[in-house]
């Protein structure tokens, strides 16, 4: 009798076994998240109750808001969604000139709702510093008194204060080593504004568009490297690090920015981005279907397929797609009112897909779309920031006693450009990472050497490990898994016999 009461408790736990190693499967391993944006500036839009809806039919847990409208915030009233609520850029200054205006707007709107609404931030205005004429110095009081509201209502760990960024506020992005903010705005918002963020333990909001920056610099950017289809990528010669499109790039040019100013800690979110799907005729070149169905769908999956960007992998950089419907009263060139993912009826503006494919993702026919892994394959690549003379060490160790086939990164060889100790390094210590069986222990290096899931091969270089490689390590994990989930379903029938 004891044997068989054990027996059922033994099927259970296989069973949840199983069940944990499918879901860690399936995890985005990178852990950033998509989300989108939530416009309502139309006359042809679904109520909220339908949208609320609509967005649960996605796989999609995150939506920020304009404005604070209690209607919407209703709507999604005891539903999993995380919900960003914005502060308009006219709202700006009574909320910088009076506490008892901020403890008001708080308590109204998030104080009020967050029993049942699950408000995880507050984006004060949008692109202030660029875009607004009087309220740039008021936007930081504004923040602290929102804060201050906070914190005297207890909400101030669930419910962080920012503000979004356009690129302009970046003097230089390019190479993304070199990010820089203006420096008309150094002293007198953003050095403020960040240790703001930083003492409250808030993030970073930044507007990412490699749609403008494409069309600013057509002559100079590739359309693929835009919209992340394949393409030869951009090295930044300062790092060695391969861009094999322009969103890491303009991301980590925020990174750059962000640690020259001491505050390379803080924790970026992509608070827009996305591409147009009509416009005008002058615009026809860039601004179609199939382009806004290639970036949003690239991006997606690129987003919760990989981990963090070439500066920063590992990075959490969740990201909000602009946006869930055209609006049709938005001002400007026809493109500004066509960014929508969805039509007013809740069918898809075009076929995109809001979670990691195990496939190539190729919209719009033979448009040579970007390959999606079917794993997530590792790879080990020096810290730029590593001593010259410990990287070269370290190089010359993998190349002899480590074992490592360094032919690749020799004079004349695929690796051999840019002719860098960070580039050799990078490519001796993954050789090293992957003939170890990806053993975390074997990227060390005395910690000049970080894991990443972004494969840096570029050009003719493939590093090992990767699909452009004949080592097949990707291909031999996702073996090895299927191996792992037959050997708990013998392991079940085992025990049913």
């Amino acid at each position: 009798m004891e044997a068989v009461s054990r027996f059922p408790s033994s099927i259970l736990m296989l069973f949840q076994l199983l069940v944990l190693f499918l879901n860690c499967c399936h995890s985005n391993a990178g852990g950033s998240l998509i989300g989108v944006c939530y416009g309502r500036n139309g006359n042809n839009l679904p109520p909220p109750q339908k949208v609320v809806r609509l967005l649960k039919s996605q796989s999609l847990s995150k939506v920020r808001l304009f404005d604070s409208d209690q209607t919407v915030l209703q709507a999604f009233a005891n539903t999993p969604f995380e919900v960003v609520i914005g502060v308009t850029n006219p709202e700006i200054p009574s909320l910088a000139l009076s506490q008892e205006a901020a403890l008001s707007w708080v308590t109204r709107n998030v104080g009020a709702v967050i029993r049942n609404t699950n408000i995880v931030a507050i984006a004060v205005g949008s692109e202030v510093i660029t875009c607004s004429k009087a309220a740039p110095l008021l936007l930081v009081p504004a923040m602290k008194n929102l804060y201050a509201a906070l914190l005297k209502l207890g909400l101030d760990k669930k419910v962080k204060v920012s503000t979004p960024h356009s690129m302009s506020v970046l003097e230089k992005s390019y190479p993304p080593s070199e990010g820089a903010f203006e420096n008309v705005f150094i002293a007198s918002i953003m050095q403020p504004l960040l240790e703001f963020l930083a003492q409250t333990e808030s993030i970073f909001m930044i507007n990412v568009y490699p749609f403008y920056a494409y069309k600013n610099e057509i002559n100079n950017i590739s359309l693929d490297y835009a919209l992340f289809e394949t393409n030869k990528g951009i090295i930044d010669n300062n790092t060695g690090l391969l861009y094999r499109n322009l969103f890491d790039a303009q991301v980590d040019a925020v990174f750059s920015a962000l640690a020259a100013m001491g505050y390379k800690n803080l924790k970026v979110v992509v608070s827009e981005t996305g591409w147009p799907s009509m416009g005008d005729a002058t615009e026809a070149e860039i601004v179609n279907m199939n382009n806004a169905a290639r970036y949003n769908g690239n991006l997606v999956q690129h987003v919760l397929g990989s981990s963090g960007t070439p500066l920063r992998p590992g990075a959490q950089i969740d990201t909000y797609i602009f946006e869930l419907f055209n609006e049709n009263q938005s001002p400007g060139p026809s493109s500004q009112r066509n960014w929508g993912l969805f039509k007013p009826d809740g069918t898809k503006a075009y076929d995109i897909s809001f979670e990691v494919k195990t496939e190539s993702y190729s919209e719009g026919g033979n448009t040579g779309g970007s390959i999606i892994p079917l794993e997530n394959q590792t790879y080990c690549v020096a810290i730029p920031s590593s001593s010259f003379t410990a990287l070269q060490e370290a190089l010359n160790w993998a190349c002899g006693p480590g074992h490592v086939d360094c032919t690749a990164i020799q004079p004349g060889q695929p690796c051999y450009l840019p002719d860098t100790v960070s580039s050799h390094a990078s490519y001796a210590f993954n050789g090293y990472y992957q003939s170890n069986n990806l053993d975390p222990s074997a990227c060390a290096f005395s910690g000049m050497a970080t894991i990443t899931s972004t494969d840096p091969s570029y050009g003719n270089c493939a590093y090992q490990g990767s699909d452009l490689s004949t080592g097949g390590a990707a291909n031999s994990r996702h073996h090895s898994g299927k191996r792992l989930v037959l050997a708990f379903l013998i392991l079940l029938l085992a025990c049913l016999h």
